[in-house]
Parts: structure tokens; sequence; C-alpha cells
């Protein structure tokens, strides 16, 4: 093939769409034509977001299309709608009908506050929101900030570094009369980086005089008080908090209930053969720029092979790299998910090279050569500096800080578990099962909803809305896959989820009925009058009459 026999369209413009592109320049040779689609003009680099309101960064910003005609790729603007993956073609939300032979799906995620009477921030956007934080601070109107990650989709990085340079702020002003404090789902400082990161963070919090709250679920703030899940209150002036990151919705793509689309280990979006996703909208649980592009990496060179170049591509192996801005030295974390034996690392020395924030092992040195702040040849690192492979494997993330994970139930939860309030499954169908059989099945059964299966796991969750929204897209019921339209990855709960918990969940994400499932086989379904009904019913007393 030559480059203008396959067409590959990256929607997004960010972080994993122009690691994607660059590596698609380099790994394709010269057999793809690569368009960009993205929904602004301007790149952002967010990382040093964070040290803006302080006066120790600036954002940087970059013209989109320079950076495209500097790669060697076109750009179009426009935001991506939907996808016809039979007839291989985009729809922008504009209405624009793009053709390809790849689709990357690269166009991230949307922040949402997470705590209600907090201020959420987000970004560059927040700046100034932090700077009346800091004026509120130096008035005296404030004596007591609360940092806040709230559980869900998030990276907790930007709220240990606003502790901290808020911290370091107070220091250098001679203020000693205000308390600040992080309350965080994670039982110990940066928690994902394991016990030598914590134990450094924690070092540097005590040294700051900033508290750690952890194990808490915040929920609320009002009138000075932040309300945890637990039922506890903390007297606190401001709340600082991060938001919870959902994906854009693509009709034509399965996403989870958040909008997240799951990939394969080379980022091919399930089920299909020429859609790719990488970065934030993917369901990986820990959303970070470095993560992203390497997700980029190993999607452009999956997408390269599809367009006839002669290499072997690398499958998504995660390396976990921080670089914790504190307002003086930064520190540079590290950590071995793998159950390797390398050690973790916390080090202000750098271990990686370049040391930026955002580690792309080809955007990072592009974007420095553009602003002559870095060579791109003869880079080696400096004396101390050690190479990072640092595997992640999703399933042992069990932090509760990313994905639908439940909290934990406060003390004062019923016992009681869902399976003596669930009831019967709704009916089960596999993935190639047509829109119109599944529609059937709902009928015959009375129900709502089917559970998609392959083999026994449970892989999905089909309602009648669904159906209907497919049915308005245009789509013939009788062709359509469901696979195509379900919730992908639903969230879920067992037999001996609480009550308490189960409410929780439809209660925070906004849904009436949750799938039951032991070992990943759906085996019953839970609803939200299942959950009241049975904590209304009092348990029976049973009294023997001698029958």
């Amino acid at each position: 093939m030559t480059g203008d026999d396959f067409s590959v369209l990256i929607a997004g413009g960010g972080v994993a769409a122009l690691e994607a592109a660059l590596t698609l320049r380099e790994a394709s040779e010269d057999r793809a034509r690569v368009e960009l689609l993205a929904p602004e003009p301007t790149f952002w680099y967010r990382p040093v977001a964070v040290a803006e309101p302080f006066g120790l960064g600036t954002v940087r910003h970059f013209d989109l299309g320079a950076l495209a005609e500097e790669i060697g790729v076109g750009l179009s603007l426009g935001a991506l709608a939907a996808v016809d993956v039979d007839r291989l073609e985009a729809r922008t939300r504009a209405g624009a009908t793009l053709r390809y032979d790849a689709l990357l799906i690269a166009c991230g995620a949307v922040p949402y506050a997470a705590v209600p009477g907090a201020i959420t921030f987000r970004g560059p956007a927040d700046t100034e929101r932090i700077r009346e934080v800091l004026n509120a601070i130096d008035s005296g109107e404030v004596a007591t900030v609360a940092f806040v990650v709230p559980w869900g989709a998030t990276w907790s990085l930007p709220a240990y570094e606003l502790t901290l340079m808020t911290a370091a702020y107070l220091q250098a002003s001679g203020r000693h009369d205000v308390e600040l404090a992080i309350v965080t789902p994670e039982l110990h400082p940066l928690q994902l980086f394991g016990e030598t990161a914590s134990d450094a963070v924690r070092t540097l919090l005590d040294e700051a005089g900033a508290a750690f709250v952890g194990g808490a679920y915040a929920v609320d703030h009002v009138e000075g008080s932040l309300l945890l899940l637990s039922g506890e209150a903390l007297s606190v002036d401001r709340v600082v908090a991060l938001p919870r990151l959902r994906g854009q919705r693509i009709d034509g793509i399965p996403q989870t209930l958040e909008g997240f689309v799951d990939v394969d280990e080379h980022c091919c979006v399930c089920g299909t053969d020429s859609v790719f996703a990488a970065g934030d909208v993917t369901s990986f649980p820990v959303k970070q720029g470095g993560i992203a592009a390497q997700q980029a990496t190993a999607a452009a060179e999956a997408i390269a092979v599809l367009a006839g170049a002669s290499l072997v591509p690398h499958p998504f192996r995660p390396i976990l790299r921080g670089l914790l801005l504190t307002g003086a030295e930064p520190q540079y974390l590290r950590r071995d998910l793998s159950g390797g034996s390398e050690p973790d690392w916390a080090s202000a020395s750098p271990i990686w090279w370049p040391p930026t924030k955002i580690v792309g092992r080809r955007l990072a040195p592009f974007l420095a050569a553009l602003t002559g702040e870095m060579p791109v040849s003869g880079l080696e690192p400096p004396v101390g500096g050690v190479p990072v492979d640092v595997p992640l494997d999703p399933r042992g993330l069990g932090l509760g800080l990313s994905g639908p994970d439940v909290p934990p139930a406060s003390p004062a939860a019923e016992a009681r578990s869902v399976g003596a309030a669930m009831r019967s499954c709704p009916p089960l169908v596999g993935l190639a099962t047509t829109l119109a059989e599944a529609a059937r099945g709902m009928r015959e059964r009375d129900a709502g909803s089917v559970l998609v299966v392959d083999g026994e796991r449970l892989v999905g969750l089909l309602t009648a809305r669904d159906v209907l929204g497919a049915v308005a897209h245009g789509v013939s019921p009788g062709d359509a896959a469901v696979g195509r339209w379900m919730t992908a990855s639903p969230i879920t709960v067992t037999v001996s989820t609480t009550l308490d918990k189960a409410e929780t969940l439809m209660t925070e994400y906004g849904i009436h009925h949750l799938p039951v499932v032991e070992n990943e086989r759906p085996v019953g379904i839970v609803g939200l009058r299942d959950v009241t009904r049975s904590r209304r019913s009092p348990d029976r007393l049973s009294i023997g009459l001698g029958f």
C-alpha cells in the first residue's frame, strides 16, 4: 500500500493523539496518511497547572495546526460523535462523515465535580480559583483547607502537589496558623506508588505540617463541614477537590457506564478489527499522561502493521512514573507492580530521561526541541538516573480509586446482602445477537434489559433505551449486533455485597439496576426498588405451629 491507500483517523488533540501521530510517522514506513480530528486548535501541556497559582510555573500551549504540520499529518477541527464500524466511517457532532481504514479514539475524558460545595481543580481553567484561596488565607478569612481525592476515576498526584505547594507558600509567608489536610480514599499517601514512595510523601507531609486523612470518602462540603461517607464531619473553611473523569459518549462503540472503552493489549477496541483507543478514554484505571502515551505507542504500532509496515508491534505494558512537585525539590516516583524484584523508587534525582512531567517516548523530546529547552539528540541520563520499566497489572490495582469501585459501607450500614433481595436474571444474549432478537427477548420476558455474555462471562448490558437509540441513528435492528450498542463492562455486585453498598452505587451513577455476578457469571439482578423494599420489610417472625 501507499500513503494514499491507507487512511488513519486520530480523534483527539492531546497527549495520546500526538504521541500516536509521531509513532506512525516513524513506524508506518510512509504507508499511512494520518489525519487528526481535534475539537479545538490548541494543545495544552497541562501537568504544570498545579504550579501556576503559586507563580512556580506557566502552562504552555501550542498551535495544533503548527504541530500537525511539523509532524507531517493533516488536521480537521471537530469532535467525534459516532462510528459505523462496518462501513469504516466516523461522524462528527457537526454531521460531517469521515472515512478511515483505521481509527484511533484518543479524545480523552471529561472532568466533572465530585464533591458538592468544593472548589474543583481541573487544570489551567481553575488557576484563579486557587489564587483566590491563597488570597483568602492571606487576608485571614481562611484558617483550614482540605485537598480532596474523590473516589472513582481520577489521578491523585495533583492533590498532593497542591497540598505541599500550599504548605511551602505558607512557610515562605511566615504563616504557621493555617491547617492543611489531604483527604483521600487511599490508606497510605500516594498508595499506588508503593511503600517507599508512601513513606517519602508522608515525611514530606509531616514536615509541611499537613495532616493525612486516609480511607476517607468525601461526599459534600456544607457550611464549613466536610461530610464523609462514614458519617463523620471535618471542620474545614475551604475544600479543593480533584474532579472525577467520564468518557465522552460515542455512538456505535461499546462503552462502560462512565463512557470508557475496553481495549486489548494492543489497544484495539474489543469486538473490532480497525478501531483502537488510547489515553483517558480507555477503561485502564490509571488516568495519566505517561500511560496515555504508552497506549498510543502500542496502538500506533498495531495500526502501522495494518497499513503494511514490517514490524512486530509491542503490546501495551504500562510503566508508571510520577514527578511530584512540592514547591521545593521535586520527587521522582516509580513502582514495580509486576511482582518482580525491582525496588520502589522515591528520589530527588531524575530516574528517567528526559525528566518531564509527561513521559512520552517521542512527544517529550519533540516538544523540547520546538521550545529549545532541550536538545533532541545525544540525550543521556544524568549520573544517578536509572532506566525504568514498571509493568502495571490493572487487576492488581484494587485501591478503590479508579472505576466504579464501591466505597466501604458506614459502620451503621445494614449487614443484609444483595443475595436476599436480588431477582432472577434478565434474558442472556451473545455479542453477535441482533438488536431485533434482543428486543424480542425483552418483550417475551417482560424485561427492560438483557445481559450480554461471552460464553458464561458477563461483558455488557443492553437496555430498551439503547435499542431505541440505535434505531434513532438509522441502524437496522435486524442487522446490528448488540455488542456495538451495549454498555460494556457494566457495574456489578455480588450476592454478598451489602444493600448499603448497592444503593450507594445506584445512587452515585444514576442507575436503577445492577447485575449480580459470581466469578464473572451473571446469577441475578437487583434493583433500587428491591433494595428499598427489602429495607422496609422487617424480618418475619417464624413461629412453629406443630404442623
